[in-house]
């Protein structure tokens, strides 16, 4: 480390025009006051002292001196990063500095103490974390007994037992003098609606783990939102905070000024690396040959799959099967049951815990425990870096706390794909969806006949557009390409196509022989022992996790029944004004409170909004059962679209061109029908001629459909008679009808 040293010196780039001998270096985002004229270099020759690094006040200098380094990528035009090692002894950064500079602070290492630092810092903080259990711990210990308060404000979902005061009076007290809120990310737009527009001046704002947010995005899909308010503050008054940072395709990140922080000491680990063609039997035998040779000690699996933690717990026997819970975000809270668990204060709640990614970062635990982390190939969101790894290793806070580290993994065959060209691909489908939203409202109120439609793209068309974005990379489906931002607008979800390129180079280096993961972590000087895993008497475990997948649907149908329950209930109000639009506003307003609640799991997310979208045209009890019936998304789309026509008016232009085309009990021949009904796809939908084998199935939107078949020359045709208009055969009136001159373009969702 020394040899690496000797190249470090505050004055060895010295770029002319950038340093002022006067003490200020500024350029591009990145500043540093020095002490001039104080201090050593490492040769011992004088040098400049940093006084203060973007923003941030360095304790006592020249006391505190720290050696930096200007990482040029091309010197004198643009800035890579500026490093600084911390200086001997120092292992916190509350040691070095009063407050937290502004910019991407790459910290390399768990633990060092920053949300602590601008928590304890002179000024106004909101401090944006990953999880509630360590946004809990941080308010819970910031208890002040002089005052009897607590001084950091706590913003979230509520947590049993552990009340804060309400925003506005904790702003009123003025006994605390410097404002800190500690906030779960999906509550930071309400805390910023709350604090005012003087907010962007008035605070700093730091958002914690950001790395977090690349692997967790694609089911936690407001973390991206926490990135649009954080450009709402000025570029000194935020900064992004990681020990693990990923390459971002946020080309508003990579804007940011990189503070990196070194240490002086190597931070190697002892690994037991296992490969294994059988994840479930090997970690099975590897949890029981731990328990065996340490009865009392306690184990920390992390396995980033829900289902396949149930699999793994149920290959246990009874009594291991009672030590054990699962650490994994509240949307599965009612789906696992008995099983879960939260982590509210620094010790493991059970002997055996499993966790999901929800709890790789942002957690403190402070008591020894045996680590276990399983990557499986077969699911690529289970797959671990070897900074995730470090992190997940992070999350012990004492020392030699790591009883014993092993990481059980399979692999498979490398992909030949360029992950750069890759990210680039994405990111041009993402900007092309985002301006066709942007687009088509200006072209409707320009050339109206050529887009006949409302002046906006809605925002069930936006939800549509977000859906169907989702594109396969190499095997490996994105999850939704585009988004919408904290302004309505559809934009790039470049935390989603971060998660997509981390996936790819996973499979393609790190995964990619069973030797690979062995030889990177080698490389970073941790000890490795790696061996092929012997796997013999394999239960059946297809037959395990099919009985847990089954088990899982029982218990989303039955939280979906209780939900139902509670929403029914509406309709039992008895009062002199209460009416059907009542209920339905009524109803409308629950099913967002569940929606939004803690515990809510993400296929009755999803069945809510399809109920609040239907229930003003469909009765109560008819809708929930065809919700039921037709719940994956192409059968709900059939079902959606059948439904807007059945509830149009009867005089609307459309109805009456298809009563008027395709009469009940008639008979037509599939050409009869495609020719017939292009006529009105290319007239009222402006789209191109259809095939029979297309226009059929869109007709069935408007029609239900026999086949049957005549005899033309001896020789059977397949010909098609009109049943009804009710394809779905909801056998009743709508409630409310779709006025005549509704835009049926806007309404309807078609293939393209």
């Amino acid at each position: 480390m020394n040899e690496y040293l000797d190249d470090w010196n505050a004055y060895s780039d010295n770029p002319p025009n950038l340093i002022d001998d006067s003490s200020m270096f500024y350029f591009k985002g990145y500043e540093i006051l020095f002490c001039t004229g104080i201090g050593h270099s490492f040769d011992d020759s004088p040098s400049n002292v940093i006084q203060i690094l973007n923003g941030a006040n360095v304790i006592n200098p020249p006391n505190t001196e720290l050696k930096y380094k200007i990482n040029w990528l091309e010197k004198g035009k643009a800035i890579k990063s500026i490093s600084f090692f911390t200086p001997p002894n120092k292992k916190y950064l509350g040691d070095v500095f009063t407050e937290a500079p502004y910019g991407l602070i790459k910290k390399n290492r768990t633990g060092i103490g920053a949300t602590t630092l601008e928590l304890n810092s002179d000024r106004n903080s909101i401090v944006v974390v990953p999880t509630k259990a360590l946004a809990y711990e941080k308010a819970r210990s910031s208890w002040d007994s002089n005052i009897n308060k607590y001084k950091i404000c706590y913003v979230g979902s509520p947590i049993p037992g552990f009340k804060t005061p309400a925003v506005q009076t904790y702003l009123a007290d003025e006994e605390i003098r410097y404002k800190k809120f500690i906030v779960v990310a999906d509550s930071l737009p309400r805390l910023l609606n709350q604090l005012g527009e003087t907010c962007y001046q008035d605070y700093f704002l730091m958002v914690d783990e950001i790395d977090s947010y690349q692997y967790d995005n694609s089911y936690r899909p407001a973390l991206e939102d926490v990135i649009d308010c954080y450009f709402q503050f000025p570029q000194t008054c935020r900064c992004l905070v990681s020990a693990t940072v990923s390459d971002f395709s946020n080309p508003q990140i990579n804007e940011e000024p990189v503070i990196e922080v070194l240490f002086n000491d190597l931070e190697t680990r002892n690994i037991h690396l296992l490969h294994t063609k059988n994840i479930y039997e090997t970690a099975k035998q590897h949890i029981e040959l731990i328990l065996q040779n340490h009865p009392n000690d306690k184990i920390l699996i992390a396995y980033n799959t829900v289902s396949g933690i149930l699999t793994l717990i149920n290959s246990l026997n009874e009594s291991l099967r009672e030590k054990c819970t699962i650490l994994c975000s509240t949307k599965n809270k009612n789906t696992i049951k008995e099983y879960y668990n939260e982590l509210i204060n620094t010790t493991l709640p059970k002997q055996i815990n499993f966790m999901t990614c929800i709890y790789f970062v942002g957690v403190d635990i402070n008591e020894p425990f045996h680590l276990i982390s399983i990557a499986d190939i077969r699911k690529t969101h289970t797959l671990l870096s070897e900074d995730k790894l470090q992190q997940i290793a992070g999350r012990c806070r004492i020392p030699n706390g790591i009883l014993s580290e092993t990481v059980i993994y399979n692999s498979g065959e490398s992909i030949d794909i360029d992950i750069e060209n890759t990210r680039q691909q994405a990111i041009e489908a993402a900007t092309l969806l985002a301006n066709y939203a942007d687009i088509v409202p200006e072209v409707k109120k320009q050339f109206p006949r050529i887009i006949n439609r409302d002046n906006d793209i809605d925002e069930a068309a936006q939800k549509n557009i977000i859906t169907k974005s989702t594109k396969q990379y190499y095997m490996v489906t994105t999850a939704p390409l585009v988004r919408i931002d904290i302004n309505k607008h559809i934009c790039p979800s470049f935390f989603n196509i971060d998660n997509l390129l981390i996936q790819l180079k996973l499979r393609k280096i790190l995964y990619a022989s069973p030797k690979a993961l062995p030889q990177t972590l080698r490389e970073q000087k941790h000890e490795i022992v790696f061996e092929e895993a012997e796997v013999s008497n394999a239960e059946n475990y297809q037959e395990i996790e099919q009985s847990v997948e089954e088990e899982i649907q029982q218990n989303i149908e039955e939280e979906r029944e209780n939900i139902t329950q509670q929403l029914r209930e509406y309709e039992r109000i008895g009062s002199e004004t209460h009416t059907e639009a009542n209920d339905i506003e009524e109803r409308k307003k629950l099913a967002e409170k569940i929606m939004y609640s803690s515990g809510c799991c993400t296929q009755n997310r999803i069945f809510l909004e399809r109920f609040v979208e239907l229930q003003e045209y469909i009765p109560f009890e008819i809708l929930i059962e065809k919700l039921k019936e037709y719940d994956t998304p192409s059968e709900y789309q059939k079902f959606y679209n059948a439904t807007v026509f059945w509830s149009l008016d009867e005089e609307h232009p459309l109805k009456k061109l298809i009563y008027q085309c395709f009469p009940i009990n008639e008979e037509f021949t599939g050409n009869e029908l495609t020719e017939k009904f292009n006529n009105i796809w290319t007239s009222m939908f402006r789209g191109e001629e259809l095939s029979n084998r297309q226009a059929i199935p869109k007709l069935k939107v408007f029609c239900k459909l026999k086949r049957t078949s005549q005899r033309i020359n001896r020789n059977p045709r397949p010909t098609y008679k009109i049943i009804n208009y009710d394809y779905f055969e909801l056998q009743c009136e709508p409630i409310k009808r779709r006025e005549s001159n509704t835009d049926v373009t806007q309404k309807f969702r078609f293939e393209s």
